[in-house]
């Protein structure tokens, strides 16, 4: 179709193409007609229109985007979009730890012995050190003449404290970037010289405030910085002038102090006496400032849950974006159960950085924030994940006239690899384990690898009940491998029972049943041991189902620190459900790395080749 020259195409963003048109432009009109427009003065002008247009169009298209939640770029877009929604993104939090600290001979033998608010807890993580410290003033006394402080929580980071003095049009923000919001304390002081403190707390709905409720909303503004306002006498509380409004908060380093098992007290004298710490809880929690793909998730199904907890995608929800610990939820209803349990919701979290959630974060999430947002006649009910954890074994091929690297360096590479396969597609519920997407990235790890076999086995920890005859059920969801004969694809780690001194073991025996044994050393040593069953039907599997049922098996001890039972899968693909989550378990990876020959046109290649199982 001829294009009218007589009219500027405007359907064109790049520089060159907006410069064609406005070209054609002037050469299709009869004004304007004896000069060369490459070698013209108006071609100059021709350049800056292009330009101008270029610029305005590229302006004008990322200014678009930033309009829409989806597009936007920038996080001041992202925050401001997600506050129309009702959202506020979380801010950096504080690992916790809990603790208990024995404080032994203090002089005087006290009556009561006091632990200061804000006493400093030193831990060291990677050659770093970290301070914790007690939020709160703690008194005890003496039990049997022993002075124990139990249960202490330790927060990371430094406590600080700012005021302002209520003018008008005063801003009130928090001048510190990675401060932890849910450590704020908000007081309102009647005046610089009154005793009269008033305590604010965090509004989380309008629907019951009331024109003396005492609350304050939070927003974020520039710089990762938080503003505090408050209401007008309408909506709730205002301030009037000369009131002091006065903050105190933790300044944390987010999730680096994660993991911090060993705590030594560093704050004051406790009357002489000398401090002893106990971990209960390592540090855990600890999380970084709300991402934008975060907050863009979060938003939009906040919105649609309506701060009402009633479908599985409401609950997800209101606890990502109330407890920023959790890296990923699992929520179905009682009916979906197995066994179905009506008239309950359940929900599983996994935390960052730890296996299971404290039972105090189990309790602010069923009374803080679901008991009046849930169903009256819906009781919801925390579960703890269980851990699939995926063993492989790769053996890599490499071609090593095409790569300078040696089999430790290729297997260091190609570790990484599935570390980061872990991290990203793993590690949270409804995942799955792809054994030929995980092979094609091992490929592609290094050029001179030509394949890889890579066999997987899974393993499920088992936390035994010590002498008592117990039962125990694991559902795996996965179906398990069978071959109708004795074959070992059901396995466990040794353990000691009841009236024994053997180590003893399980096994399948290929028909359904679990056996328990323990080794006889052969009296010849070249013939190795040999098993002696105990008993041929301590459980049962069913293989098609990966149920694996054990009954009356009395454990008095481990012969090793975890109790695990290892199977080998049906499939080499390994899915999860409801409370499982299926990760790369890293102390069972090996990876090895072998030249083959066959690939560097050696014709001695095959006869000289490495075979490597591709079964268990």
């Amino acid at each position: 179709m001829a294009i009218d020259s007589k009219r500027i195409q405007v359907s064109e963003l790049d520089f060159d193409q907006i410069k064609n048109n406005l070209k054609n432009f002037m050469k299709g009109q009869n004004q304007f007609t004896d000069y060369d427009f490459e070698g013209s003065g108006l071609s100059v002008l021709l350049d800056v229109l292009a330009y101008n247009t270029h610029y305005n169009a590229l302006y004008t298209n990322l200014a678009v985007n930033e309009m829409f939640l989806d597009s936007a770029s920038k996080r001041a877009s992202v925050v401001s979009l997600a506050k129309s929604l009702g959202y506020t993104p979380s801010s950096a939090v504080a690992p916790r730890a809990i603790v208990n600290m024995a404080v032994n001979s203090p002089n005087q033998t006290p009556s009561a012995l006091t632990l200061p608010q804000y006493s400093s807890f030193n831990t060291v993580i990677e050659g770093r050190n970290y301070i914790f410290y007690n939020a709160a003033e703690v008194t005890i006394v003496p039990v049997g003449g022993l002075y124990t402080f139990t249960n202490l929580e330790l927060i990371q980071g430094t406590p600080l404290n700012f005021k302002y003095t209520v003018t008008d049009g005063q801003q009130y923000i928090i001048p510190n970037a990675n401060a932890d919001l849910s450590t704020l304390r908000v007081r309102v002081q009647e005046s610089s010289t009154s005793d009269n403190f008033t305590t604010f707390i965090a509004a989380t709905s309008l629907v019951e405030l009331a024109s003396d409720s005492n609350v304050y909303f939070t927003k974020e503004i520039d710089g990762g910085l938080y503003e505090i306002v408050f209401g007008d006498n309408i909506i709730s509380t205002g301030l009037t002038n000369g009131n002091v409004v006065h903050f105190d908060y933790f300044v944390t380093r987010g999730s680096e102090a994660n993991g911090a098992r060993t705590f030594t007290y560093s704050g004051s004298n406790l009357i002489g006496g000398t401090p002893v710490v106990t971990t209960i809880s390592i540090a855990a929690g600890g999380n970084e400032v709300e991402t934008i793909d975060s907050i863009k998730y979060n938003a939009p199904r906040l919105y649609a849950a309506q701060n009402r907890a009633v479908t599985p995608d409401d609950y997800k929800a209101l606890i990502y974006a109330a407890f920023p610990y959790a890296q990923s939820v699992s929520v179905w209803g009682g009916e979906d159960n197995n066994p179905p349990v009506y008239g309950k919701t359940f929900i599983c979290v996994k935390p960052y950085d730890v296996t299971k959630l404290t039972q105090q974060q189990k309790s602010d999430i069923k009374t803080t924030l679901l008991a009046s947002r849930s169903v009256v006649s819906i009781t919801p009910e925390i579960v703890d994940p269980e851990y699939i954890n995926i063993a492989l074994d790769v053996t890599v091929y490499y071609n090593d006239r095409k790569t300078i690297r040696t089999a430790s360096q290729i297997a260091t590479l190609v570790t990484d690899t599935i570390f980061r396969y872990d991290d990203a597609n793993l590690q949270k519920f409804d995942s799955v384990f792809k054994q030929s997407h995980l092979s094609r990235l091992i490929d592609t790890t290094e050029p001179g690898i030509v394949s890889n076999i890579t066999t997987v086995l899974m393993r499920r920890k088992v936390a035994p009940r010590y002498n008592v005859s117990a039962e125990y059920t694991l559902n795996l969801v996965n179906p398990i491998f069978t071959a109708g004969v004795p074959q070992g694809a059901v396995t466990s780690t040794g353990f000691y029972i009841k009236g024994s001194d053997e180590l003893h073991f399980l096994q399948d025996d290929g028909a359904g049943y679990i056996q328990i044994y323990y080794n006889v050393a052969a009296s010849n040593a070249t013939t190795g041991s040999t098993k002696f069953i105990v008993n041929p039907r301590i459980g049962t599997v069913d293989y098609a189902n990966g149920i694996l049922n054990l009954k009356n098996l009395n454990i008095t001890s481990l012969g090793d620190i975890d109790w695990e039972i290892s199977f080998k899968p049906q499939s080499n693909d390994v899915v999860s459900a409801y409370t499982q989550v299926a990760q790369i378990a890293r102390d069972h990876l090996t990876v090895t790395a072998i030249p083959d020959k066959t690939a560097n046109g050696d014709l001695r290649g095959g006869k000289n080749y490495v075979f490597t199982s591709s079964r268990n």
